[in-house]
This record gives structure tokens, C-alpha cells and sequence, in this order.
């Protein structure tokens, strides 16, 4: 049987910070893996040392004074090559979704759990029609074991942990091929722990998928300590 292809295949991936008075700082120096469709990898270290650093190059997230080398290669696409027009129109949330480590700093401020995830169905699932919306926003919700009693709620009147499982129903909605989970269960009691992880499981487990140019398959991404 032939192997196919990862769905993510990083190579010599380093980034450093230009800062003022001090010169380059190094943050990631050399990163090499590959992560393989059905496999949940974890990226494990301690507080510091360059884990959501890397997250973010792979999303083109970082702060204009950081600089890049290597590859990354998500199917044919080179993430650190990407221009922003292709990371935000073609990769975030549909080829790969993000789990961000601080949550309540990625969900809109002003607008309301609902509105935000009924946004983001649409945008990333073609579904439309105002009823349709809102049963496959509280579908996402159910996902994440988020209450649909607070979908109506802003992110500041939420906990931590309610925001996480908000941001994980958000990382969900599109099936993305890779799933980037950055420190998910951070605020969750024991029973919210292993029903994210489970779903998560679920998630890399789902056969085919979106196409995401590597063929069939799904993969999980974890950074944790």
C-alpha cells in the first residue's frame, strides 16, 4: 500500500526576533517533523521555549520584527512563504484550525459567542438562512461542550474555561486536515479534559475530509507542556 504524504512537513523550520539595541534573538533553531494523516503529535516543552512561536510562523502570525527560515510545507503550499491574502483566505480554518493557548485574546470583544460562531459556520461551510445558522452554531457548541444557554454571552462575561471550549468550537467548525491545538484543556475541570481530547480524537479519526492537497486524512498538531 502506497504512504501517503504528511499533512504537514516542516524542515529546518527557525524563527528569531530583531529587537532594538540587543540584536536577533533566537526562538526556534532547526525544527524537523512531520505529522502524518490519522496521527495526533504532541510538541512538548517548557514555558519558553519556542512551542507557540512556531504555532504561529506555521500561521503567519507573527509580529513584523520576526524573521523566518526553512519550510513548511501543508500539501504543495510553503506556510512561511505564504503570503497573508493565502493564509487568511485559504489556510486559517479551512486547512488548518487553531486552538490558541490565550483564547479570550482570538474571540471579537463586542460581539456575542453566537454571532461569532454563526459567522464563522458560514464562512467556512457555505451554510446559510438565519434558522439553519443558528442549529449548526449550537451543533459546533455541543462539539465543545459549550452551554448553549451562554452562546448569547460575550467573551468577557466568560471564564477561562468556557472561553477555551468557545475557541475550540470555533477551531472545529471547518474539519480543517490539520488541527493546531496550543495548550487546549488549559482551565478545564477533569470530565471537560478528556470530552476535548475524545473530540479531538474524533476529529483526526473522521475519515477523508476536505481536500487539502495531500489526499485523505486528518492530523492533530498538540502543544502542551
Amino acid at each position: 500500500m502506497t504512504e501517503r504524504p504528511p499533512v504537514l512537513s516542516v524542515r529546518g523550520l527557525s524563527v528569531r526576533f530583531l529587537v532594538p539595541g540587543s540584536g536577533p534573538v533566537a526562538a526556534v533553531t532547526d525544527a524537523h517533523f512531520d505529522v502524518v494523516p490519522g496521527e495526533c503529535l504532541a510538541l512538548i516543552g517548557e514555558s519558553g521555549c519556542g512551542k507557540s512561536v512556531l504555532a504561529s510562523a506555521l500561521l503567519g502570525l507573527l509580529p513584523a520584527n520576526a524573521q523566518t527560515a526553512g519550510r513548511a510545507l501543508l500539501g504543495d503550499l510553503d506556510l512561511l512563504a505564504a503570503d497573508e491574502r493565502t493564509l487568511a483566505r485559504t489556510v486559517r480554518g479551512r486547512r488548518i484550525g487553531l486552538i490558541p493557548q490565550s483564547p479570550a485574546a482570538h474571540l471579537t470583544p463586542v460581539r456575542t459567542i453566537r454571532s461569532q460562531m454563526e459567522e464563522t459556520v458560514a464562512e467556512l461551510t457555505g451554510v446559510r438562512g438565519r434558522t439553519a445558522l443558528r442549529a449548526a452554531a449550537e451543533k459546533a457548541a455541543d462539539r465543545a461542550a459549550f452551554p448553549a444557554d451562554h452562546l448569547d454571552r460575550h467573551p468577557h462575561e466568560l471564564s477561562g474555561g468556557l472561553a477555551q471550549r468557545a475557541a475550540t468550537a470555533l477551531a472545529l467548525v471547518g474539519d480543517a486536515p490539520l488541527l493546531l491545538a496550543d495548550e487546549p484543556t488549559t482551565g478545564l475541570d477533569r470530565d471537560l479534559v478528556d470530552h476535548t481530547v475524545d473530540e479531538l480524537r474524533r476529529h483526526v479519526d473522521a475519515p477523508g475530509g476536505p481536500d487539502d492537497g495531500t489526499g485523505e486524512g486528518r492530523a492533530l498538531l498538540m502543544i502542551t507542556h
